[in-house]
């Protein structure tokens, strides 16, 4: 009898197939979803937050995926090749030295941002370093440089005297 029921149900409801151009609130932006007629037609579609999902708007999405796959497989294959350059050199950091050896103030994220930046001729925030503290030593030292898409570089810095 339910089952019955529910079938009569769905025979009265009408259900339009939309793509939604921003998030909204029954769907995210990029998502495909079935909603009733009445719903896509008076509030999704007037509101800007959706559009009718055709079959050439469907098919022209699917290609835009598959060339932002395959652009972002090309970007991580270049990080890793530039993390596999990073990881075989030194990079080094000058910094003021006391009569006593003492280094003045530390070497901090964005002196190695810096370094790395201008040796390898690409911007460096001083965000993507992390040191496991502030370097107040002369000689050899490690950090991690994040180069996004979760590559991480394990770099050697070289503290010298100024």
């Amino acid at each position: 009898m339910e089952q019955g029921l529910s079938q009569v149900l769905e025979s009265f409801l009408f259900f339009m197939r939309v793509l939604f151009i921003k998030d909204g609130p029954s769907g995210k932006k990029g998502q495909i979803k079935d909603v009733s007629d009445g719903y896509a037609q008076n509030f999704l579609i007037p509101k800007g937050f959706a559009q009718v999902a055709t079959p050439e708007l469907q098919a022209k999405l699917q290609k835009e995926s598959k060339e932002a796959e395959s652009k972002k497989l090309k970007e991580i294959e270049k990080l890793q090749a530039l993390r596999a350059d990073m990881e075989k050199r030194e990079f080094s950091v000058k910094v003021k030295v006391g009569d006593k050896g003492q280094v003045f103030g530390g070497v901090h994220e964005k002196d190695i941002a810096k370094a790395v930046g201008e040796k390898m001729g690409i911007a460096v925030e001083k965000s993507q370093v992390k040191l496991p503290g502030i370097v107040k030593e002369l000689g050899s030292a490690q950090a991690r440089l994040d180069l996004g898409s979760g590559i991480i570089a394990n770099i050697k810095i070289k503290i010298e005297k100024n």
